[in-house]
C-alpha cells in the first residue's frame, strides 16, 4: 500500500457529514478518505471493534494500544455498538471516545466528552459505497472552541496536531483498508485465528466467474519453475515419485489429492481444507466434512486451509485471490511445521505469485477468444 492516498476531495472536505451538528462552530476541521476494494458490509466490522484493549485502532500500537498488534480477524464480540458504547483510547483505562451516533455499515460518530458532557472532539468514520465491492471511507475530526491542544499554545498546538493526527491517521485507514481488501469471511467460519497465512492477489482484466473458472481450472504444470519447486521437495525429503495420473485443473487436482471442499459460492470463491502432516516426505491428505474440520483438534497434525477467490470489479475486472491457513492442533506439530515451514516457504509463495500469473493470462486469453469469436459470428451474420 506503499504510497496510497488518503486525501479527501474538495467535495468531501465541505460534504455534510454525521456527527457535523455536534459542533457547530468548530477551530479546526480535519477529512481524509481512502477507496476500499470491499463493501460497506466487509469494511464495517472493522470500525465496529476498534479501540485500545479490543480489537486496537490499526495505528502505531506502541503509541495507542499499549504495544499490543491491533486485531487481524474480526472479533464477534466487539461488533454490538450502540450509543454510548466506549471505544477506549489506552488499554485498560475507562476514559475515551464514546458513540454518540451509529448506523451499521453506514457511519459511526464518536467523541471525546467534556467533563460536563459536550464533545471536545467528535470523530466520524463514514462509508459510501462508489461500486457493488468499492467503498469510500471518510474520515473527518473535528474540534471544539474548548480544546486544549495539550497545554500548548493555540498557534502551536494547531500544526502539531494537525502533523500527528496526519500520520496516526494515515497508518489507521491503511491498516483498515488492508484488513478489509484481505478479510474472508468464508474462510472464517472455517479457521478465524490461525498459525501461519499466505495472501496474495493480482487485478485482471475479465469478469470474475470466468477468472475463477480460470483459478479452478489453472495446470500448475504449465510453469516449468513450478514444476522445479516440487521436484526439489521430492528429492529433498526423500519422497516417493509420483507416478499416478493427475488431472490438470488445480480443483480436482487437489481433491484427488485428497483435499475437500469446505464451502463455496458460485462464481465468487470455493474454500478447500485438509488436515495432514506435511513434513512427512510422502504427505498424506484428509478430507473432513466442514463441521467436523472447524473442530477437529486430534493432536500431532496442522490443518490447511485455502481459497480461490474473484472479487469484481468495474468494466468488466475482477481481483483474483488466494488465501492459505494453516493452525496446528498442539504444541509439538506446532513446532514441526514451523521448522517446515522455514524451509518451504519461499517455494510456496514463489508458487503462488506464478499461479495467480498463469490465472490472469487464461482469464483474460478467454476474453480475448470470446471478443474474436463474437466478431466472427457477426461477420458470418
Amino acid at each position: 500500500m506503499k504510497g496510497r492516498s488518503i486525501r479527501a476531495t474538495p467535495w468531501e472536505r465541505i460534504r455534510p457529514l454525521p456527527g457535523d451538528d455536534c459542533i457547530t462552530n468548530p477551530i479546526e476541521t480535519i477529512t481524509h478518505a481512502i477507496t476500499i476494494d470491499a463493501r460497506r458490509r466487509e469494511v464495517w466490522p472493522w470500525l465496529a471493534q476498534m479501540g485500545a484493549g479490543r480489537a486496537g485502532w490499526y495505528s502505531y500500537d506502541r503509541l495507542d494500544n499499549g504495544g499490543r498488534p491491533s486485531a487481524t480477524e474480526i472479533v464477534p464480540w466487539f461488533q454490538d455498538v450502540a450509543v454510548g458504547t466506549l471505544f477506549p483510547a489506552m488499554p485498560g483505562t475507562t476514559d475515551g471516545f464514546v458513540a454518540l451516533a451509529c448506523e451499521r455499515n453506514w457511519y459511526l460518530v464518536l467523541a471525546w466528552p467534556a467533563p460536563k458532557g459536550e464533545p471536545l472532539v467528535t470523530w466520524t468514520f463514514a462509508l459510501e459505497e462508489l461500486h457493488p465491492n468499492v467503498t469510500r471511507l471518510m474520515v473527518r475530526v473535528r474540534g471544539s472552541q474548548n480544546y486544549p491542544f495539550y497545554g500548548l499554545p493555540r498557534p502551536v498546538g494547531k500544526p502539531v496536531i494537525r502533523s500527528v493526527h496526519f500520520v496516526m491517521e494515515r497508518k489507521q485507514l491503511l491498516g483498515i483498508a488492508r484488513r478489509a481488501e484481505e478479510s474472508d469471511r468464508l474462510l472464517d467460519r472455517f479457521m478465524p485465528r490461525y498459525d501461519i497465512v499466505e495472501r496474495h492477489h493480482v487485478k485482471v482484466s475479465a469478469p470474475a466467474d470466468l477468472t475463477l473458472l480460470a483459478a479452478s481450472e489453472m495446470d500448475l504444470r504449465q510453469s516449468r519453475l513450478i514444476r522445479a519447486i516440487f521436484k526439489g521437495r521430492e528429492l529433498a525429503l526423500g519422497a516417493d515419485r509420483d507416478a499416478q495420473f493427475r488431472p490438470r485443473g488445480l480443483v480436482a487436482l487437489t481433491r484427488q489429492l485428497g483435499w475437500g471442499v469446505l464451502a463455496e459460492t458460485p462464481g465468487r470463491e470455493i474454500v478447500m481444507g485438509a488436515v495432514t502432516q506435511p513434513w512427512q516426505p510422502n504427505v498424506v491428505f484428509r478430507a473432513l466434512p466442514p463441521d467436523e474440520f472447524a473442530s477437529f483438534e486430534e493432536p500431532g497434525y496442522v490443518k490447511i486451509a485455502w481459497t480461490l477467490r474473484a472479487d469484481p470489479l468495474d468494466a468488466g475486472e475482477s481481483i483474483a485471490r488466494t488465501e492459505t491457513r494453516v493452525v496446528a492442533t498442539d504444541a509439538i506439530a506446532r513446532a514441526k511445521f514451523r521448522k517446515y515451514w522455514a524451509w518451504v516457504s519461499p517455494g510456496v509463495v514463489l508458487i503462488r505469485w506464478l499461479s495467480l500469473r498463469l490465472v490472469k493470462e487464461d482469464a483474460e486469453r478467454r476474453v480475448l477468444s470470446g471478443l474474436r469469436q463474437a466478431d466472427r459470428d457477426r461477420g458470418a451474420a
